[in-house]
């Protein structure tokens, strides 16, 4: 146990050549350390490459069952890694449904986006209502969203135009019956947002008022909790 917690701290520090003095003598490249992390779950493409050519399983959820893809944080390198070595990238959170799509919906990452979409990544999978989540900040909880409801909060124009084009559905509805044109509302998205989540079929025209809505819950407006 102890050279397998060393695997793991030597990759998520980024320290390849211990990580491969550790797999040469037997370390468990699936194993985890006291916290839940496994090796996958770093930020070095290198070590990500090397992990998954001795075994490294990149579908294993570890650490609050985040999944490597998702756990790849931004390194867009490291999740490429994954996928090309068969990452199922619709994998979803045991704890909470959420997949690593609704992790990069809410930002700007237009280049993870395109990744995952072009290895099948589902733009309607949903999250578990009423789940923690640790895609987003303390305490906040899913609601049965799609990865365009929190583009529709969070996300640039043109993650919203990927997921779209990608087949996203803007009239589907979380579990508190509110579609991604009511988060849109919430976070008073530009009117270039909420026009472009209107003309794709939300039910409502592109020429009618769209009334600005309060978050009705007591989170501050994360959209989420």
């Amino acid at each position: 146990m102890p050279r397998n917690d060393e695997l793991v701290q030597a990759a998520v520090s980024g320290d390849l050549k211990t990580v491969k003095r550790l797999i040469e003598s037997g370390a468990d490249p699936n194993s985890v350390d006291e916290h839940g992390m496994g090796p996958l779950l770093n930020f070095d493409p290198e070590i990500t490459r090397y992990l998954l050519t001795h075994g490294a399983d990149p579908d294993i959820q570890r650490n609050e069952n985040i999944s490597p893809v998702l756990g790849a944080s931004g390194v867009l390198e490291c999740m490429r890694l994954m996928l090309e070595a068969g990452a199922d990238v619709n994998r979803a959170s045991e704890h909470n449904g959420e997949t690593a799509l609704h992790g990069y919906a809410g930002t700007n990452d237009v280049e993870a986006v395109k990744l995952l979409l072009s290895y099948g990544a589902n733009p309607n999978a949903r999250t578990k209502p009423g789940m923690k989540t640790y895609c987003l900040w303390r305490d906040a909880r899913v609601r049965g969203e799609t990865p365009l409801h929190r583009a529709a909060a969070w996300g640039s124009p043109e993650v919203i135009q990927l997921l779209l084009d990608a087949g996203a559905d803007p009239t589907l509805r979380d579990a508190n019956k509110d579609t991604p044109l009511s988060w849109a509302s919430w976070h008073r998205r530009d009117k270039s947002v909420i026009d472009q989540l209107s003309y794709e079929g939300s039910g409502v025209g592109p020429d009618l008022p769209v009334e600005v809505k309060e978050d009705p819950l007591p989170d501050g407006g994360n959209g989420v909790s």
